[in-house]
């Protein structure tokens, strides 16, 4: 047996992430996780995939915080699934609550289960289009249960939580969940971008209905207030999006660190340039400092490449944009 090297290059890509934002324990999980992985490598090296996923990464603790934890956490990684050779892709970003070290262990937490909930489902298994969407928000709900119940292990004071926007791709079929209000956008070209999740916070509901205005998410006093995060409660309600993928399009996903001090049209135009996603993703922190780096910086650029006559026709179910998730 020996390993398959595209999804041991992921976790190396995050590996290098890790240390460079001085965390080792989540450099250390990530390695095991490498050394876990043996599987045989495709028959076919000359089969060229019908999509293309290029990624960026990017993190920073931002201006006001120089020489503390960041407290978000950013994972993705790409590859071939071992038994159809389709595309994969799962992205994640969670912004930790809780104060400087618990937050970041929550958000460091719930990555991790995500990741290892989804990742060996993705790239190891036949998998069924129709079961992505309850894979992800199982996922997500395990990661609330985990957080929960170190929540209950924990002084009061001591609590913590963290938000969560994460992303499956297989094939040019996207689902997404979200819980908090960390973002996850959709760039297209043609057409422009748009937030692809809603934000769970009093601010942004009011704003929703009209009664206060759009610009209030930036400069209202209680805009960070929120009303939904992983660990806050034994159940937690899971946001589901479903999006079909098509050539050219980007998946961004951030924490209010890059949405709050960017402004939507400044993320618009990076993201149709004609940029590398790495240098996106650069571009994106260097932006969000700029505009006055008051927080944390986590994000996850993806841009697809999409050959549409090599795809496949597959036909899934309607997915509703709400799902309660109850353990």
């Amino acid at each position: 047996m020996s390993a398959d090297m595209a999804l041991v290059q992921a976790y190396l890509a995050n590996v290098q992430m890790a240390l460079q934002n001085l965390d080792v324990p989540h450099a250390e999980t990530l390695l095991d996780s490498v050394q876990k992985i043996l599987n045989p490598c495709c028959e076919s090296s000359s089969y060229c995939p019908p999509m293309y996923i290029s990624v960026g990464i990017g993190l920073d603790v931002g201006l006001r915080r120089k020489g503390m934890p960041n407290q978000d956490f950013a994972f993705a990684a790409t590859g071939l699934n071992i038994q159809t050779q389709e595309n994969y892709g799962l992205f994640v970003i969670a912004d930790g609550m809780g104060g400087l070290a618990n937050g970041h262990l929550a958000s460091r937490l719930g990555t991790e289960d995500i990741v290892n909930i989804v990742l060996p489902v993705i790239h190891h298994k036949q998998v069924n289009f129709s079961d992505l969407s309850r894979l992800l928000v199982g996922a997500v709900t395990h990661a609330n249960n985990l957080i929960f119940r170190r929540n209950q292990e924990m002084a009061a004071l001591d609590e913590m939580g963290t938000t969560v926007t994460a992303g499956v791709v297989f094939g040019p079929h996207a689902f997404i969940a979200n819980v908090g209000d960390s973002r996850t956008y959709l760039y297209r070209p043609g057409v422009g971008l748009r937030a692809v999740t809603h934000d769970h916070s009093r601010v942004a509901d009011l704003v929703a209905r009209g009664d206060l205005a759009p610009d209030a998410i930036y400069t209202h006093p209680d805009r960070n207030k929120i009303y939904r995060s992983l660990g806050a409660a034994s159940t937690v309600k899971v946001d589901l999006f479903y999006e079909q993928l098509q050539d050219g399009d980007i998946l961004m996903f951030c924490s209010d660190g890059v949405w709050e001090m960017t402004r939507d049209e400044k993320i618009d135009q990076i993201l149709a340039a004609p940029l590398s996603a790495d240098c996106m993703a650069e571009h994106l922190v260097h932006l969000a400092i700029q505009g006055g780096g008051a927080d944390n910086i986590g994000l996850v650029v993806s841009q697809f490449r999409i050959n549409v006559a090599g795809m496949p026709t597959i036909q899934i179910a309607p997915v509703t944009t709400s799902v309660a998730a109850v353990s």
